[in-house]
Parts: structure tokens; C-alpha cells; sequence
């Protein structure tokens, strides 16, 4: 292969299966993302060329190897993802590395209820149309009270799961389940 050849390659996204691989391969490593930061995570390295996916998965490894704990790793590792500094950092060390996304104006804001699910949780549209078909019509607090129980389920479940790849499903599951049983 010339060397040409290898620099197209550096600047295609790889494959999308080797997205869930480097994330199983953390998990493998003990390093628990959890499922927002796994979710952000996902969605930074999908446009990825293969070798600036494994450079990043480094760098978020190491954050959670010199962390002192699990929530200082994960608010590390989520400061590298979104941070300006860090994003032209990355840019400067791998030229492939995608610009920042352009902000999303005129949305409507979310319900505290629901933004502190989607922070906790990997949501996806149809969760959201659930949650606020069940949710919505609640007084707030109700709604916070559930919506806290919601990440409780989701947690657990998704913890209990042994595959990572089925995490989320099954953290979806068990919150939905819970939700149904409280709903009238």
C-alpha cells in the first residue's frame, strides 16, 4: 500500500462495529462509562478514522487510569469530548478529527424531569416520545420523583447485563417496565 493510500484511509470513518469493539474493549479494561458518557462517546468516534478512534480511546483510558475515582474519570473524560481546548488539541495532533458540531438554536428547552434522564441515560427519539407521553401531563415533582427512579432502573439493569453491547437495551427495558407499572 503507498503511502497515498494510507492517507485516504486515515481520513475515512471505520467500520461502525468497531465503535461497540473499543467500547467493550474499556469495559474489559473496568472502565465504566456509564451509559451518557458511553452514548457521547459513540456518536464523538463514529466519524472516526480507525486510527484516531484508537488514539482517543487512549487518551479517555488514561483519563480514567490517573483518575482518583469513578465520577472524577467520567467528568475528565467528558471535558476531552466536548472542551474547545481539547477538540482543537486533537484537531492539531489528527488533522481527521471532525469540527465541533454547530449549536442546535431555536429547541425548545426540555423538562428538568426529562433532561435529567437524558443525562443519565442513552436516549434515543422514540425513549423521549415515551417519556414524555408518560410523563409529561405529571405535576413536576411527580415527574422529577419518576424520572429519578427511571435512572434508578435503567442503571441497575443495564449494570446487571453482563454484555455491554446490550447494556442499554436492557437499562431501557427495565425503566420502561417500571414506568408502565406506575402509570395509570
Amino acid at each position: 500500500m503507498g503511502h497515498h493510500e494510507k492517507e485516504e484511509q486515515q481520513d475515512k470513518a471505520g467500520p461502525a462495529h468497531e465503535v461497540e469493539t473499543l467500547l467493550a474493549a474499556l469495559a474489559d479494561a473496568g472502565r465504566d462509562l456509564g451509559p451518557a458518557l458511553a452514548h457521547r462517546l459513540r456518536e464523538t468516534l463514529a466519524p472516526l478514522s480507525r486510527q484516531v478512534r484508537a488514539e482517543l480511546v487512549a487518551v479517555i483510558d488514561d483519563a480514567f487510569e490517573v483518575a482518583p475515582d469513578l465520577m472524577t474519570a467520567r467528568q475528565q473524560a467528558r471535558r476531552l469530548l466536548r472542551n474547545a481546548k481539547a477538540l482543537e488539541a486533537a484537531q492539531a495532533v489528527w488533522p481527521a478529527y471532525p469540527e465541533r458540531p454547530a449549536p442546535v438554536v431555536n429547541v425548545e428547552p426540555l423538562a428538568p424531569w426529562l433532561a435529567h434522564i437524558d443525562r443519565h441515560c442513552e436516549l434515543v427519539a422514540d425513549d423521549r416520545r415515551y417519556l414524555l407521553h408518560h410523563l409529561s401531563g405529571r405535576p413536576q415533582v411527580e415527574a422529577m420523583r419518576l424520572a429519578h427512579r427511571y435512572v434508578e432502573a435503567w442503571a441497575a439493569a443495564a449494570d446487571a447485563e453482563s454484555q455491554a453491547h446490550r447494556r442499554a437495551n436492557a437499562g431501557r427495558r427495565a425503566a420502561n417496565a417500571m414506568l408502565r407499572g406506575t402509570t395509570p
